[in-house]
Protein backbone atom coordinates (compact mmCIF):
# COMPACT_ATOMS: atom_id res chain seq x y z
CA UNK A 1 0.00 0.00 0.00
CA UNK A 2 1.33 3.25 -0.99
CA UNK A 3 -0.29 7.00 -1.01
CA UNK A 4 -2.80 7.86 2.19
CA UNK A 5 -5.59 9.84 2.61
CA UNK A 6 -4.82 12.63 4.85
CA UNK A 7 -7.55 11.95 7.03
CA UNK A 8 -6.41 9.74 9.64
CA UNK A 9 -9.27 7.06 9.07
CA UNK A 10 -8.31 5.54 5.50
CA UNK A 11 -5.28 4.62 3.37
CA UNK A 12 -6.15 3.69 -0.37
CA UNK A 13 -4.44 1.98 -1.77
CA UNK A 14 -2.35 2.62 -5.06
CA UNK A 15 0.52 0.42 -4.98
CA UNK A 16 -0.12 -3.27 -3.72
CA UNK A 17 1.53 -5.98 -2.02
CA UNK A 18 0.85 -9.29 -1.90
CA UNK A 19 -0.95 -8.79 1.63
CA UNK A 20 -2.98 -5.83 0.43
CA UNK A 21 -4.04 -7.32 -2.92
CA UNK A 22 -5.23 -10.43 -1.09
CA UNK A 23 -6.60 -8.33 1.28
CA UNK A 24 -8.73 -6.54 -0.99
CA UNK A 25 -9.82 -9.75 -2.99
CA UNK A 26 -10.93 -11.33 -0.09
CA UNK A 27 -13.10 -8.34 0.62
CA UNK A 28 -14.63 -8.51 -2.62
CA UNK A 29 -16.04 -11.69 -1.81
CA UNK A 30 -17.37 -11.28 1.15
CA UNK A 31 -19.37 -7.91 -0.76
CA UNK A 32 -20.38 -10.41 -3.82
CA UNK A 33 -21.47 -13.40 -0.76
CA UNK A 34 -23.89 -10.65 0.92
CA UNK A 35 -27.74 -10.63 -0.19
CA UNK A 36 -26.81 -6.70 -1.71
CA UNK A 37 -25.15 -8.77 -4.70
CA UNK A 38 -26.41 -12.22 -4.74
CA UNK A 39 -29.48 -10.80 -6.22
CA UNK A 40 -27.38 -9.51 -9.06
CA UNK A 41 -25.80 -11.21 -11.61
CA UNK A 42 -24.69 -8.13 -12.75
CA UNK A 43 -23.75 -5.61 -10.32
CA UNK A 44 -21.65 -8.52 -9.21
CA UNK A 45 -19.97 -9.48 -12.80
CA UNK A 46 -19.55 -5.93 -13.02
CA UNK A 47 -17.72 -5.23 -9.55
CA UNK A 48 -15.45 -8.36 -9.58
CA UNK A 49 -14.18 -6.96 -13.48
CA UNK A 50 -13.21 -3.55 -12.39
CA UNK A 51 -11.61 -4.43 -8.56
CA UNK A 52 -10.09 -7.02 -10.44
CA UNK A 53 -8.47 -5.09 -12.79
CA UNK A 54 -7.66 -2.61 -10.56
CA UNK A 55 -6.15 -4.64 -8.47
CA UNK A 56 -4.53 -7.22 -10.34
CA UNK A 57 -3.21 -4.37 -12.66
CA UNK A 58 -1.23 -2.67 -9.99
CA UNK A 59 -2.46 0.79 -10.55
CA UNK A 60 -5.77 2.23 -11.21
CA UNK A 61 -5.74 2.59 -15.16
CA UNK A 62 -8.50 4.05 -16.84
CA UNK A 63 -11.60 2.05 -17.47
CA UNK A 64 -13.66 3.47 -20.01
CA UNK A 65 -17.29 2.46 -20.65
CA UNK A 66 -16.51 1.20 -24.30
CA UNK A 67 -14.55 -0.94 -22.68
CA UNK A 68 -16.38 -2.33 -20.29
CA UNK A 69 -19.88 -2.25 -22.16
CA UNK A 70 -17.37 -5.03 -24.24
CA UNK A 71 -15.72 -7.08 -21.67
CA UNK A 72 -18.50 -7.27 -18.94
CA UNK A 73 -21.78 -7.42 -21.15
CA UNK A 74 -20.77 -8.45 -24.31
CA UNK A 75 -21.39 -5.51 -27.24
CA UNK A 76 -19.78 -5.42 -29.82
CA UNK A 77 -17.18 -3.17 -30.44
CA UNK A 78 -18.98 -0.50 -32.28
CA UNK A 79 -21.92 -0.36 -30.37
CA UNK A 80 -23.46 3.03 -29.52
CA UNK A 81 -22.83 4.12 -25.67
CA UNK A 82 -25.36 7.00 -26.02
CA UNK A 83 -28.14 4.35 -27.26
CA UNK A 84 -27.36 1.99 -24.79
CA UNK A 85 -26.15 2.88 -21.47
CA UNK A 86 -26.24 -0.57 -19.82
CA UNK A 87 -22.47 0.70 -18.21
CA UNK A 88 -23.28 3.81 -16.77
CA UNK A 89 -26.84 2.01 -15.15
CA UNK A 90 -24.98 -0.28 -13.95
CA UNK A 91 -22.74 1.21 -12.04
CA UNK A 92 -24.93 3.27 -10.37
CA UNK A 93 -26.73 0.46 -8.85
CA UNK A 94 -23.70 -1.26 -7.97
CA UNK A 95 -22.90 2.42 -5.88
CA UNK A 96 -26.39 1.92 -4.55
CA UNK A 97 -25.96 -1.59 -3.56
CA UNK A 98 -22.05 -0.75 -2.07
CA UNK A 99 -24.02 2.02 0.24
CA UNK A 100 -26.41 -0.36 1.58
CA UNK A 101 -23.63 -2.89 2.29
CA UNK A 102 -21.48 -0.82 3.67
CA UNK A 103 -24.71 0.85 6.02
CA UNK A 104 -24.93 -2.15 8.11
CA UNK A 105 -23.22 -1.65 11.89
CA UNK A 106 -21.08 -4.90 11.24
CA UNK A 107 -18.66 -3.23 8.14
CA UNK A 108 -17.35 -0.92 10.32
CA UNK A 109 -14.22 -2.47 10.23
CA UNK A 110 -14.02 -4.09 7.09
CA UNK A 111 -12.14 -2.68 4.03
CA UNK A 112 -14.06 0.01 2.25
CA UNK A 113 -14.52 -0.02 -1.73
CA UNK A 114 -16.34 2.66 -3.27
CA UNK A 115 -17.01 3.59 -7.06
CA UNK A 116 -16.75 7.30 -6.75
CA UNK A 117 -19.46 8.50 -9.39
CA UNK A 118 -17.90 10.26 -12.86
CA UNK A 119 -15.88 6.80 -13.53
CA UNK A 120 -15.12 3.44 -13.40
CA UNK A 121 -12.15 2.66 -10.99
CA UNK A 122 -12.80 1.50 -7.77
CA UNK A 123 -11.05 2.60 -4.88
CA UNK A 124 -9.79 0.23 -1.89
CA UNK A 125 -9.84 2.03 1.70
CA UNK A 126 -7.86 0.21 4.35
CA UNK A 127 -8.23 0.47 8.00
CA UNK A 128 -4.60 2.11 8.98
CA UNK A 129 -2.93 -0.49 11.67
CA UNK A 130 -1.24 2.37 14.56
CA UNK A 131 2.38 1.40 14.08
CA UNK A 132 3.79 -0.05 17.83
CA UNK A 133 6.80 2.20 17.74
CA UNK A 134 3.59 5.01 17.71
CA UNK A 135 2.15 2.89 21.03
CA UNK A 136 2.53 4.74 24.66
CA UNK A 137 5.23 2.28 26.45
CA UNK A 138 5.40 1.83 30.45
CA UNK A 139 7.96 3.74 31.66
CA UNK A 140 10.61 1.91 33.60
CA UNK A 141 12.22 3.04 36.35
CA UNK A 142 15.43 2.67 37.18
CA UNK A 143 16.46 1.41 40.90
CA UNK A 144 17.99 3.70 42.64
CA UNK A 145 20.62 2.71 44.81
CA UNK A 146 20.21 1.00 48.11
CA UNK A 147 22.54 3.62 50.17
CA UNK A 148 19.51 6.62 49.15
CA UNK A 149 16.41 4.15 49.44
CA UNK A 150 15.75 5.54 53.62
CA UNK A 151 14.79 9.56 52.39
CA UNK A 152 13.08 9.62 49.43
CA UNK A 153 10.72 6.33 50.75
CA UNK A 154 8.18 8.62 52.55
CA UNK A 155 7.85 10.85 49.62
CA UNK A 156 7.15 8.61 47.07
CA UNK A 157 4.78 6.93 49.46
CA UNK A 158 2.90 10.29 50.25
CA UNK A 159 3.00 10.72 45.80
CA UNK A 160 1.78 7.35 45.62
CA UNK A 161 -0.52 7.23 47.90
CA UNK A 162 -2.38 11.00 46.55
CA UNK A 163 -2.67 10.07 42.86
CA UNK A 164 -4.38 6.75 43.85
CA UNK A 165 -8.09 8.54 44.72
CA UNK A 166 -7.51 10.63 41.55
CA UNK A 167 -7.06 7.57 39.28
CA UNK A 168 -9.75 5.92 40.84
CA UNK A 169 -11.55 9.07 40.70
CA UNK A 170 -10.97 9.25 36.66
CA UNK A 171 -11.76 5.48 35.91
CA UNK A 172 -14.95 6.29 37.53
CA UNK A 173 -15.69 9.05 36.08
CA UNK A 174 -15.27 6.93 32.35
CA UNK A 175 -17.20 4.22 33.85
CA UNK A 176 -20.25 7.23 34.22
CA UNK A 177 -19.29 8.39 31.02
CA UNK A 178 -19.88 5.29 29.36
CA UNK A 179 -22.86 4.30 30.96
CA UNK A 180 -24.14 7.81 29.81
CA UNK A 181 -23.38 7.06 26.13
CA UNK A 182 -25.02 3.68 27.13
CA UNK A 183 -27.77 5.20 27.55
CA UNK A 184 -28.33 7.40 25.50
CA UNK A 185 -28.03 4.69 22.54
CA UNK A 186 -30.15 2.66 24.41
CA UNK A 187 -32.88 5.85 24.32
CA UNK A 188 -32.68 6.30 20.38
CA UNK A 189 -35.80 6.37 19.14
CA UNK A 190 -37.02 4.95 15.66
CA UNK A 191 -37.74 8.27 14.29
CA UNK A 192 -34.08 9.27 14.96
CA UNK A 193 -33.26 5.90 13.50
CA UNK A 194 -35.13 6.82 10.06
CA UNK A 195 -33.24 9.88 9.84
CA UNK A 196 -29.76 8.57 10.37
CA UNK A 197 -28.56 9.08 6.99
CA UNK A 198 -29.06 12.38 7.33
CA UNK A 199 -28.11 13.33 10.39
CA UNK A 200 -24.81 11.59 9.83
CA UNK A 201 -24.50 13.12 6.52
CA UNK A 202 -21.87 15.32 6.14
CA UNK A 203 -23.02 18.18 4.10
CA UNK A 204 -26.57 19.98 4.24
CA UNK A 205 -29.46 18.01 3.42
CA UNK A 206 -31.20 19.30 0.26
CA UNK A 207 -34.77 19.62 0.93
CA UNK A 208 -37.07 19.98 -2.67
CA UNK A 209 -40.31 21.78 -2.09
CA UNK A 210 -42.96 21.42 -5.62
CA UNK A 211 -44.51 24.40 -7.35
CA UNK A 212 -48.11 24.81 -8.43
CA UNK A 213 -48.73 25.86 -11.66
CA UNK A 214 -49.81 29.33 -10.80
CA UNK A 215 -50.52 32.23 -13.25
CA UNK A 216 -50.88 36.09 -13.05
CA UNK A 217 -53.04 38.46 -15.44
CA UNK A 218 -52.44 41.90 -16.54
CA UNK A 219 -53.75 44.64 -13.96
CA UNK A 220 -56.99 45.55 -16.20
CA UNK A 221 -57.73 42.26 -16.95
CA UNK A 222 -57.31 41.32 -12.67
CA UNK A 223 -59.75 44.27 -12.34
CA UNK A 224 -62.32 42.75 -14.42
CA UNK A 225 -61.97 39.60 -12.76
CA UNK A 226 -62.26 41.18 -9.36
CA UNK A 227 -65.64 42.49 -10.40
CA UNK A 228 -66.61 39.69 -11.90
CA UNK A 229 -66.55 37.81 -8.59
CA UNK A 230 -67.87 40.48 -6.42
CA UNK A 231 -70.67 40.47 -8.81
CA UNK A 232 -71.56 37.10 -8.28
CA UNK A 233 -71.16 37.38 -4.28
CA UNK A 234 -68.46 35.09 -4.12
CA UNK A 235 -64.85 35.13 -3.67
CA UNK A 236 -62.47 33.03 -6.19
CA UNK A 237 -58.96 31.96 -5.64
CA UNK A 238 -56.17 31.48 -8.77
CA UNK A 239 -54.29 28.38 -7.90
CA UNK A 240 -52.33 25.56 -9.76
CA UNK A 241 -53.51 21.94 -8.69
CA UNK A 242 -52.28 21.70 -5.46
CA UNK A 243 -55.62 21.89 -3.70
CA UNK A 244 -54.38 24.49 -1.00
CA UNK A 245 -56.53 27.44 -2.14
CA UNK A 246 -60.62 28.05 -1.87
CA UNK A 247 -62.76 26.60 -4.62
CA UNK A 248 -63.50 28.75 -7.61
CA UNK A 249 -67.17 29.99 -7.48
CA UNK A 250 -69.47 29.33 -10.98
CA UNK A 251 -68.90 32.12 -12.85
CA UNK A 252 -70.16 33.44 -16.15
CA UNK A 253 -67.84 30.92 -18.44
CA UNK A 254 -68.43 33.00 -21.39
CA UNK A 255 -66.79 36.29 -19.88
CA UNK A 256 -63.94 34.10 -18.39
CA UNK A 257 -63.31 32.43 -21.79
CA UNK A 258 -62.96 36.43 -23.42
CA UNK A 259 -59.79 37.20 -21.37
CA UNK A 260 -57.17 36.89 -24.44
CA UNK A 261 -54.39 34.74 -23.72
CA UNK A 262 -51.59 37.28 -23.98
CA UNK A 263 -53.05 38.86 -20.62
CA UNK A 264 -52.38 35.45 -18.77
CA UNK A 265 -48.84 35.12 -17.07
CA UNK A 266 -47.17 31.97 -16.27
CA UNK A 267 -45.88 32.59 -12.57
CA UNK A 268 -45.04 28.98 -12.33
CA UNK A 269 -41.16 29.47 -10.30
CA UNK A 270 -42.66 31.98 -7.82
CA UNK A 271 -45.06 30.43 -5.77
CA UNK A 272 -45.06 27.47 -3.22
CA UNK A 273 -48.08 25.76 -1.73
CA UNK A 274 -48.62 26.87 2.11
CA UNK A 275 -48.98 22.80 3.09
CA UNK A 276 -45.76 22.13 1.47
CA UNK A 277 -43.61 24.94 3.80
CA UNK A 278 -45.66 24.06 6.73
CA UNK A 279 -43.76 20.27 6.25
CA UNK A 280 -40.97 22.41 5.41
CA UNK A 281 -40.86 23.79 8.96
CA UNK A 282 -41.39 20.74 10.64
CA UNK A 283 -38.57 18.73 8.77
CA UNK A 284 -36.23 21.44 8.78
CA UNK A 285 -36.70 22.12 12.70
CA UNK A 286 -36.19 18.32 13.48
CA UNK A 287 -32.96 18.15 10.83
CA UNK A 288 -31.54 21.63 12.83
CA UNK A 289 -32.01 20.14 16.50
CA UNK A 290 -29.46 17.13 15.44
CA UNK A 291 -27.20 19.69 14.64
CA UNK A 292 -27.18 19.07 10.78
CA UNK A 293 -27.93 21.78 8.00
CA UNK A 294 -30.59 22.53 5.71
CA UNK A 295 -31.18 23.46 1.99
CA UNK A 296 -34.35 24.54 0.73
CA UNK A 297 -34.77 24.38 -3.20
CA UNK A 298 -38.27 24.78 -4.97
CA UNK A 299 -38.55 21.94 -7.35
CA UNK A 300 -38.21 24.57 -10.85
CA UNK A 301 -34.75 25.33 -9.93
CA UNK A 302 -33.33 22.40 -8.95
CA UNK A 303 -30.91 20.34 -11.18
CA UNK A 304 -29.52 16.94 -11.02
CA UNK A 305 -26.35 18.40 -9.94
CA UNK A 306 -28.13 19.90 -6.83
CA UNK A 307 -28.97 16.32 -5.86
CA UNK A 308 -25.93 14.10 -6.62
CA UNK A 309 -23.98 13.19 -3.94
CA UNK A 310 -26.28 14.73 -1.31
CA UNK A 311 -29.79 13.19 0.85
CA UNK A 312 -32.50 14.94 -0.41
CA UNK A 313 -36.07 15.52 1.02
CA UNK A 314 -38.81 15.41 -1.68
CA UNK A 315 -42.20 17.28 -1.01
CA UNK A 316 -45.26 16.63 -3.09
CA UNK A 317 -46.77 14.55 -5.31
CA UNK A 318 -48.29 16.14 -8.74
CA UNK A 319 -46.27 19.24 -7.82
CA UNK A 320 -42.85 17.89 -7.60
CA UNK A 321 -41.54 15.96 -10.69
CA UNK A 322 -38.19 14.79 -8.69
CA UNK A 323 -40.31 13.19 -6.89
CA UNK A 324 -42.25 11.41 -9.87
CA UNK A 325 -39.05 10.92 -11.38
CA UNK A 326 -37.38 9.54 -8.89
CA UNK A 327 -39.72 7.58 -6.67
CA UNK A 328 -42.12 6.46 -9.64
CA UNK A 329 -40.55 2.74 -10.06
CA UNK A 330 -41.66 1.82 -6.60
CA UNK A 331 -44.16 -0.46 -5.54
CA UNK A 332 -46.70 2.54 -4.16
CA UNK A 333 -46.78 5.28 -6.69
CA UNK A 334 -49.09 8.09 -8.08
CA UNK A 335 -51.39 7.76 -11.08
CA UNK A 336 -53.44 10.61 -12.19
CA UNK A 337 -56.05 9.07 -14.65
CA UNK A 338 -56.81 12.18 -16.69
CA UNK A 339 -60.40 11.53 -15.88
CA UNK A 340 -61.04 13.71 -12.61
CA UNK A 341 -59.45 10.51 -10.30
CA UNK A 342 -55.71 10.22 -8.87
CA UNK A 343 -54.76 7.11 -7.18
CA UNK A 344 -51.88 5.58 -4.55
CA UNK A 345 -51.28 2.44 -6.89
CA UNK A 346 -49.68 -0.70 -6.09
CA UNK A 347 -47.70 -2.72 -8.31
CA UNK A 348 -48.60 -6.30 -6.32
CA UNK A 349 -52.37 -5.51 -6.42
CA UNK A 350 -52.80 -3.08 -9.95
CA UNK A 351 -56.60 -3.63 -9.72
CA UNK A 352 -57.32 -1.87 -6.51
CA UNK A 353 -58.80 1.61 -6.36
CA UNK A 354 -59.16 1.82 -2.78
CA UNK A 355 -56.55 4.99 -2.81
CA UNK A 356 -58.11 7.36 -4.75
CA UNK A 357 -59.25 11.25 -4.67
CA UNK A 358 -61.95 12.47 -7.13
CA UNK A 359 -62.06 15.88 -8.50
CA UNK A 360 -59.13 17.49 -6.79
CA UNK A 361 -59.71 20.36 -9.38
CA UNK A 362 -61.19 22.72 -8.67
CA UNK A 363 -62.84 21.26 -5.49
CA UNK A 364 -59.68 21.18 -3.23
CA UNK A 365 -61.52 19.35 0.03
CA UNK A 366 -61.77 15.82 -0.28
CA UNK A 367 -63.28 13.80 2.68
CA UNK A 368 -60.18 11.74 2.74
CA UNK A 369 -56.58 12.17 1.39
CA UNK A 370 -53.81 9.64 0.57
CA UNK A 371 -49.78 9.75 0.60
CA UNK A 372 -46.66 7.91 0.21
CA UNK A 373 -43.76 8.40 2.68
CA UNK A 374 -40.61 6.71 1.22
CA UNK A 375 -37.17 6.21 2.26
CA UNK A 376 -34.61 5.04 -0.48
CA UNK A 377 -30.39 4.72 -1.42
CA UNK A 378 -31.09 5.92 -5.56
CA UNK A 379 -29.05 4.95 -7.90
CA UNK A 380 -29.19 8.34 -9.82
CA UNK A 381 -28.17 10.79 -6.87
CA UNK A 382 -26.26 8.15 -5.13
CA UNK A 383 -27.75 9.07 -1.98
CA UNK A 384 -30.75 8.33 0.34
CA UNK A 385 -33.84 10.32 -0.95
CA UNK A 386 -36.93 10.95 1.34
CA UNK A 387 -40.12 11.23 -0.13
CA UNK A 388 -43.10 13.38 1.58
CA UNK A 389 -45.95 13.10 -0.69
CA UNK A 390 -49.96 13.14 -0.55
CA UNK A 391 -52.61 13.49 -3.54
CA UNK A 392 -53.31 16.84 -2.13
CA UNK A 393 -51.70 19.06 0.34
CA UNK A 394 -53.53 17.73 2.89
CA UNK A 395 -51.96 14.19 2.50
CA UNK A 396 -48.45 15.84 2.24
CA UNK A 397 -49.25 17.70 5.39
CA UNK A 398 -50.15 14.44 6.94
CA UNK A 399 -46.90 12.59 5.69
CA UNK A 400 -45.44 15.15 7.22
CA UNK A 401 -46.77 15.23 10.52
CA UNK A 402 -46.20 10.95 10.57
CA UNK A 403 -42.24 11.50 10.11
CA UNK A 404 -41.89 14.04 12.82
CA UNK A 405 -43.99 12.27 15.50
CA UNK A 406 -42.65 9.28 17.21
CA UNK A 407 -45.86 7.87 18.02
CA UNK A 408 -47.14 7.84 14.55
CA UNK A 409 -43.99 6.47 13.18
CA UNK A 410 -44.09 3.55 15.38
CA UNK A 411 -47.15 2.16 14.41
CA UNK A 412 -45.15 1.66 10.64
CA UNK A 413 -43.21 -0.91 12.66
CA UNK A 414 -45.59 -3.35 14.06
CA UNK A 415 -43.99 -6.13 11.25
CA UNK A 416 -41.03 -4.29 10.52
CA UNK A 417 -38.14 -6.53 10.42
CA UNK A 418 -35.27 -6.39 13.30
CA UNK A 419 -33.01 -4.44 10.35
CA UNK A 420 -35.16 -2.43 9.00
CA UNK A 421 -33.33 0.79 9.75
CA UNK A 422 -30.63 -0.04 7.20
CA UNK A 423 -33.48 -1.14 4.26
CA UNK A 424 -35.81 0.88 2.17
CA UNK A 425 -38.81 1.33 3.28
CA UNK A 426 -42.60 2.97 1.78
CA UNK A 427 -45.94 3.58 3.86
CA UNK A 428 -49.18 4.56 2.51
CA UNK A 429 -50.97 6.52 4.58
CA UNK A 430 -54.52 7.83 4.88
CA UNK A 431 -56.19 11.09 6.61
CA UNK A 432 -59.43 12.46 7.13
CA UNK A 433 -59.91 16.08 5.81
CA UNK A 434 -62.15 18.29 8.42
CA UNK A 435 -62.52 22.10 8.21
CA UNK A 436 -59.63 22.22 5.37
CA UNK A 437 -57.84 20.53 8.00
CA UNK A 438 -55.75 17.37 8.23
CA UNK A 439 -56.58 14.64 10.61
CA UNK A 440 -53.99 12.53 11.98
CA UNK A 441 -51.92 10.02 9.74
CA UNK A 442 -53.20 6.47 9.39
CA UNK A 443 -50.71 3.72 8.53
CA UNK A 444 -52.29 1.35 5.28
CA UNK A 445 -49.57 -0.62 4.08
CA UNK A 446 -45.73 -0.71 4.55
CA UNK A 447 -43.22 -2.55 2.23
CA UNK A 448 -39.38 -3.02 3.58
CA UNK A 449 -36.42 -4.49 1.02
Amino acid sequence: MGSAAKNGLTEVASEWSEESRAAALAQLSRVLESHHFRSSKRCSHFLRYVVEHTVNSGHPEPLKERTLGIEIFGRNALYDTAQDPVVRTTAGEVRKRLAQYYLESDTASEIRIALPAGGYVPEIHFTPVVPAASVPQPIALAPAPVGAMSAPVPAIRERAFKWRPLAAGVALAIVAVAAVMAAVQLRTTNLERFWSPFVQAPGPVIIVLGQPKTYLFELKTQDRLDHLFESGGNTAGASGADGDSDSIAPVETARLESIPLREVVPSWERHLSIGDVMVFSRISSLLVQKGQKVELHGVRDTSLANLRGKPSVLVGAFNNQWNLGLTGELRFYFEDDGDHANYVRDRKNPGANDWKVMNTWPRPHPPTDYAIVSRVVNSTTEQTVVSIAGITGFGTQAAGEFLTNEAYFTEALKNAPPDWKKKNMQVVLGTKVMSGAAGPPQVLAVEFW
